[in-house]
């Protein structure tokens, strides 16, 4: 006897572990009841296969009852069924919105990798302080000012007649410059003012002038700025 059981126990586990790997792989079928058919004689085929129903009221009372059971189980087996198809219906949901998040962070990276790829590996301190430097106008040399008293010595372009307002007005500034060590704020934003007037006048006149003046005007007035307000000549 023992050794049919044993016999019996290795040919049912390979068949129940296919089934269960077999139901894993499987995609969700939703669980549907079989119907149940009532008839007035207690089976499906009673009206085929012959009167097969009680003969006297009270077998057929019983057997009213036997269908009111019938269908009691009916209901409990589809409501457990429905109650089986939601909680299916929400995991799926659930995989769903995670399946979701996890491709858009995918896609994110995969933006921000080839991005980073195109832009290069970034650059190094040694070479931001080379391209800070070479960014910077050059300074006033002393035979375009005298660091001591504060005198510009304008280009030939920058003499003539239509700037002669703005001059003055920033040889004052560059003489307070010079006394006091440097200029407020006030001052300096007057001084960007004027310097920003006068290249905007330059840039009128660019196709009256000679290249080589206008590239020294405009080179001679970014040092101007840079050395009174520290900031560049747009």
């Amino acid at each position: 006897m023992n050794q049919i059981w044993k016999l019996m126990i290795v040919v049912a586990c390979p068949t129940i572990a296919l089934a269960q790997t077999s139901s894993e792989s499987a995609p969700y079928k939703p669980v549907v009841p079989a119907p149940t058919i009532a008839t007035p004689y207690g089976s499906p085929y009673g009206g085929y296969l012959g009167y097969t129903g009680a003969s006297t009221a009270a077998g057929s009372a019983m057997n009213g009852m036997s269908n009111m059971m019938s269908a009691a189980g009916q209901r409990n087996l589809s409501n457990s069924a429905a109650a089986v198809n939601l909680t299916q219906a929400q995991r799926n949901e659930i995989q769903n919105r995670n399946m979701a998040t996890n491709t858009y962070f995918q896609m994110r990276a995969a933006n921000t990798a080839a991005r980073d790829a195109e832009r290069g590996p970034p650059p190094t301190m040694a070479q931001l302080a080379r391209i800070a430097k070479a960014g910077v106008p050059k300074p006033l040399s002393p035979g375009e000012m005298d660091h001591v008293k504060g005198r510009l010595n304008w280009p030939s372009a920058l003499q003539e007649p239509g700037f002669e307002s703005q001059r003055s007005e920033i040889d004052q500034l560059f003489v307070k410059r010079a006394r006091y060590g440097g200029l407020d704020y006030a001052d300096q934003m007057k001084a960007r003012q004027t310097v920003e007037s006068m290249f905007g006048r330059l840039k009128d006149q660019v196709g009256e002038i000679p290249p080589q003046d206008y590239v020294a005007c405009r080179t001679f007035l970014q040092s101007v700025m840079y050395a009174a307000t520290k900031t560049e000549l747009n």
